[in-house]
């Protein structure tokens, strides 16, 4: 079965079987000591005295984030405090780290403000600045009984969109937390439904387990964990207020639980291992399933499984529509058996898409296969049960329909994004109980990291637990990559794509794709196609959200991306002002390079570049003059033809007049997003552009405004205004990336190739991200009729599954025998 892995070993501050006997091995703090995080918070001073250090690692937004501490045990004060959070971005988690380190160190205690705009980060400030007290104090070992009263408490916190509450509730008796619950309701909370049931499944056990929210949070769900930890501290805090204890005896269940000595690699034989158990990967399992079976008489089967995240669905899950074309039984099925688009008119637009110069710069005869067999691929999951929505509107660049989307279509369809998402997890449920009846099984919260051979075949891999870091040695005769490619990591970004796409990236999704098996396979010599290219570029934002205004609701609106009622809100300021059509976009060179009005939409023919946005890099600048304000704070953002719908916290009406607008600005300033001068070139050397060039770019475009014709790149007359009356400011946009795009080198087979391009590697396979490079032209941003990720995803999943199969059969002779008997010992049947 699947195994939601956890700590089996009980630490010291385990939760004992019968949680009336109350906590295991320590007490908690009581109201006669020092106030945890305080200086001098009580009248009483510990018993240890003098200096101790200590540090703390829990995950933050981009990255872990460590806290560490030299504490004066003899008064709680804080003497020191370092805080280090590499991965966090400079100017949102990396400013909260900079702000709140100096606040602790001027204040001589833990107990400083959160920094507005890096919740996230400020959070798992916190958790580890709490956790490296109360070791630096001896909290454990010094704390006395703390009584709670018993019943049920229930505290608040944001999550990943910073808009709702998410009320958790917890049941406790005079020493522990029994119970802990949040609402089924998806009204009643703001989180993405499948992660926070990833948190009901693996953190609430934990947290009861060890009695502590220090406990990790789980792989792919931090801020949704972070928030439960929060309000489950609010919550104790109450509790124990009830009970006459002091509320900050809540640092009891705030000391980090001890992990257990790490023990010997175990051994997992199996004929094949999935590694990654996104939507592809789920396809692979299931299929190699039916296919080892068809070949094995019907037998049970020898099959894993394993996804780093702490759920199965991977990045897959969040998005939509899969490309692929003429599904014979489901054309038959919807359209009188009629062509849904004319295949080779869309093959021959696919292929002129990928030449560059006369030069194919894709693999035609994948290109090929993809043409044969991804409609195929929708038949078999139609055969699996799984429902489609309607066909939409045909594509202006494919001239026909061939988009498929799973369960429902936007814009077409009644529903959101979010009754997808829940839907699409029935169709892994029932694939995974499949599976899992006829022997296979998988393993969450595990990574794969390296791959085993034996000479040039790959034989297996190596994998953690990331929670309780168990190693295991996996051997496999097929191994199926499906890891979601590499922008999770920075170094990797910047070793391995191009110069104008290197540097740092907002990314789009639940950042487990830190492209470790890519690297795995680098290192036995696997070869790569088109992996330098720029990342899949489909939204912007900007570096983080203003959280300086109020929320506020439409009351007859569903937000497609959460399935809750849209919002609104001012704190889209600085976002709202990077994506007005009536301004400039300037790249890193101060170069105006594209038609503001379409920075992100997919191109209408073949020739155009979709999402042209992604050009600039990394990042881009909007230049915003008076002009360009004024009418802003008197009409309102009414310039913008499409609003941001990922990156933000919901929009702002196009037709309300926003005179926050400067104040906007001005916050933004404040929090290193935006910037302000009196002059062009005073702007320009703050954003780091040359300042001739920029003068240049803006004086160039005013005589196009002039002229009533953007004869550069063509944008709308009535978009055109003047940038000349300061004070100037630039906004800073960042190009958000779902994915890396190009990958590793695979044939028709969907093997790895070696680094020759030609030779196979025998028993390694890659598909979706890992290696959709070889359908792309490096010169683009992804491709311009949509859905192809998600098409090859579905389609290579299949087919390596297929061959997988094959080849362990005609290479090892057959399939591993599986008992359908649960324990190794003969027995005699008693039956009659």
């Amino acid at each position: 079965m699947g195994e939601m892995l956890k700590h089996k070993g009980l630490s010291r501050r385990s939760f004992l079987k019968g949680a009336a006997l109350g906590l295991a091995g320590a007490g908690a703090v009581g109201a006669a000591l020092p106030l945890a995080g305080c200086a001098g918070g009580g009248t009483d001073k510990m018993a240890a005295t003098g200096e101790a250090t200590a540090s703390a690692t829990v995950p933050g937004f981009g990255g872990d984030v460590t806290v560490e501490l030299t504490v004066d045990r003899g008064s709680g004060s804080v003497v020191a405090a370092t805080i280090d959070a590499p991965m966090e971005t400079p100017n949102r988690g990396g400013r909260a780290a900079t702000v709140m380190q100096e606040a602790m160190a001027e204040n001589a205690t833990i107990d400083v403000d959160a920094v507005s705009g890096a919740t996230v980060t400020s959070e798992a400030i916190k958790s580890a600045s709490v956790q490296a007290y109360n070791e630096a104090i001896g909290a454990a070992e010094d704390a006395s009984s703390a009584v709670m009263k018993p019943g049920t408490y229930t505290g608040y916190a944001k999550g990943y969109w910073q808009i709702w509450d998410l009320p958790v509730t917890i049941t406790v008796n005079d020493r522990s937390i029994l119970k802990i619950e949040v609402p089924d309701d998806r009204f009643q909370h703001g989180e993405t439904e499948v992660i926070l049931q990833s948190v009901k499944d693996l953190l609430f056990p934990r947290i009861i387990e060890n009695q502590s929210v220090a406990v990790d949070a789980v792989t792919g769900a931090t801020a949704s964990s972070n928030a439960v930890k929060s309000a489950i501290t609010q919550a104790l805090k109450e509790a124990l207020e009830a009970g006459g204890s002091n509320p900050h005896a809540v640092s009891a269940f705030q000391v980090a639980p001890e992990k257990p000595e790490p023990s010997d690699p175990e051994t997992i034989d199996v004929d094949v291992c999935v590694v990654g158990m996104g939507t592809g990967g789920i396809i692979a399992m299931k299929r190699a399933c039916e296919c080892i079976r068809a070949m094995n008489g019907g037998g049970r089967v020898s099959l894993l499984g394993i996804d780093r995240a702490g759920k199965y669905g991977g990045k897959s899950a969040l998005t939509h529509e899969g490309c692929a074309v003429n599904p014979p039984q489901y054309m038959e099925a919807i359209n009188g058996g009629e062509p849904f688009v004319d295949a080779e008119r869309f093959k021959e637009k696919w292929k002129h898409f990928t030449t560059t110069d006369g030069t194919q710069m894709a693999k035609e005869d994948v290109i090929d296969l993809f043409f044969a067999e991804s409609g195929n691929t929708i038949d078999w999951l139609y055969g699996q049960d799984w429902i489609f929505g309607s066909m939409g509107k045909p594509n202006p660049m494919t001239e026909g329909l061939t988009s498929y989307n799973v369960a429902l279509t936007s814009n077409t369809d009644v529903g959101t994004y979010e009754d997808r998402r829940a839907v699409l997890d029935t169709y892994y449920k029932q694939m995974l109980a499949a599976v899992e009846a006829q022997g296979g099984r998988y393993m969450l919260e595990t990574e794969g990291y390296e791959l085993i051979t034996e000479g040039d075949r790959v034989t297996g891999v190596k994998a953690r637990n990331l929670y309780t870091g168990q190693e295991y040695v996996i051997n496999a005769k097929a191994i199926i990559m499906n890891t979601g490619g590499f922008s999770a990591n920075p170094d990797m970004v910047n070793e391995l794509l191009d110069e104008p796409w290197r540097g740092e990236r907002k990314r789009i999704g639940t950042d487990q794709d830190t492209g470790a098996m890519i690297q795995a396979a680098l290192n036995i010599g696997a070869g790569t196609f088109n992996i330098g290219m720029s990342p899949n570029v489909m939204h912007v934002t900007c570096d983080h959200w203003l959280s300086r205004y109020p929320i506020n609701f439409y009351d007859d609106v569903l937000d497609g991306r959460t399935g809750r009622y849209k919002t609104w809100t001012l704190n889209n300021i600085p976002l709202a002002c990077g994506i007005t059509a009536d301004a400039i976009m300037v790249n890193q060179e101060g170069k105006r390079y594209m038609d503001e009005a379409r920075y992100e939409s997919f191109s209408a023919d073949i020739d155009s570049e979709s999402w042209p946005c992604f050009a600039a890099g990394s990042c881009f600048y909007t230049i915003l003059s008076d002009e360009v304000l004024s009418t802003i704070a008197n009409e309102g953002f009414n310039n913008i033809p499409k609003f941001e719908g990922y990156c933000s916290q919901g929009d702002i009406p196009g037709e309300m007049p926003v005179p926050e607008v400067y104040e906007g600005l001005e916050f933004s300033i404040e929090e290193g997003m935006a910037w302000k001068a009196d002059t062009l070139s005073a702007l320009a050397e703050q954003i780091g552009v040359p300042a001739a060039t920029l003068e240049e770019t803006v004086a160039a475009y005013n005589k196009l405004v002039e002229a009533g014709a953007d004869t550069d790149f063509g944008k709308d007359p009535k978009f055109l205004k003047k940038i000349a009356t300061g004070p100037f400011y630039a906004v800073q946009v960042f190009n958000a990336s779902f994915s890396t795009a190009g990958g590793l080198d695979v044939d028709t087979q969907i093997r790895v190739l070696k680094d020759d391009h030609a030779t196979p590697i025998e028993g390694l396979y890659a598909i979706g991200v890992d290696s959709m490079g070889v359908l792309l032209n490096p010169n683009h941003n992804y491709v311009g009729f949509g859905g192809v990720a998600q098409g090859w995803l579905w389609t290579s999943g299949r087919l390596a599954a297929e061959d997988a199969a094959r080849y362990i059969n005609e290479t090892y002779g057959g399939f591993t025998y599986v008992s359908p008997a649960l324990v190794d010992v003969e027995a005699k049947s008693t039956a009659r």
